[in-house]
């Protein structure tokens, strides 16, 4: 939740750092404007920022691209939090499973995918390699919801419409009582997914998705449980070499 008086232009600057690392093609700041419903000179002002900072980068169509101090940002988060390098030897041994195995955080009320593999997939494919997505339609976004609390929840979701929010708390409520998540294939998603949460409190969710029968998912949710634990094992076994 947010504080009593937050720093609005941080707020502003994040997002146009979030949506200039997630929009794929370069964008002009009247079109970072209209994505952030913003002001175009102030969308002008934090993109000109954050280009003489490094971490965006004109092109010779005066558009905004990722700079070099936009990776190397994310370099140092991901040495920082130590989640993926603790993730990873876990994410390849539920390769044998011939199923997609994902690890994602909660951002705001959408899943980043910090791994998402098929059972081919190379592992310098598997990291990072998926967009954002709604946090509600995933089997690991209903488990990090699930761990908010009720008042982090409603504010999440207080621009939502009704009909959204209800079905939101069914959801969450549903993962609540059964400490998984599982969908079914349907309009969204061609294939049945379940996942979990990693940590107490929750720093990211696992799943598993693909051609699996209904019968599977207790089978599949301890094989999840059960990574999630040694997951969470390595991270502080990361976390210790790092001190």
């Amino acid at each position: 939740m947010l504080p009593a008086q937050p720093n609005q232009s941080l707020i502003d600057g994040l997002e146009c750092l979030g949506a200039l690392a997630t929009a794929g093609e370069p964008v002009g700041s009247r079109e970072m404007a209209r994505m952030l419903n913003l002001e175009p000179t102030r969308a002008n002002r934090l993109l000109k920022t954050l280009a003489a900072l490094g971490i965006a980068q004109q092109t010779a169509a005066r558009r905004y691209v990722p700079g070099p101090g936009m990776h190397v940002l994310s370099a140092q988060a991901m040495h920082g939090s130590g989640l993926l390098r603790a993730a990873v030897p876990v994410l390849e041994k539920l390769r044998k499973y011939e199923l997609n195995v994902a690890l994602g955080v909660l951002w705001q009320a959408r899943v980043c995918y910090l791994y998402f593999a098929s059972p081919k997939t190379p592992l310098a494919d598997a990291l990072g390699g998926r967009g954002l997505f709604a946090a509600e339609d995933s089997g690991i976004g209903l488990p990090l919801l699930a761990s908010l609390e009720k008042a982090q929840l409603a504010t999440l979701y207080a621009p939502a419409e009704p009909g959204r929010r209800k079905s939101l708390l069914k959801k969450v409520g549903a993962v609540r009582t059964s400490g998984y998540a599982y969908l079914p294939a349907d309009d969204k998603r061609t294939e049945p997914v379940v996942g979990v949460a990693v940590g107490n409190p929750a720093v990211a969710g696992l799943a598993l998705s693909g051609a699996f029968p209904e019968s599977r998912v207790g089978e599949l949710v301890d094989v999840l449980r059960q990574a999630s634990k040694d997951i969470v094992r390595q991270s502080q076994v990361v976390s210790q070499k790092q001190m």
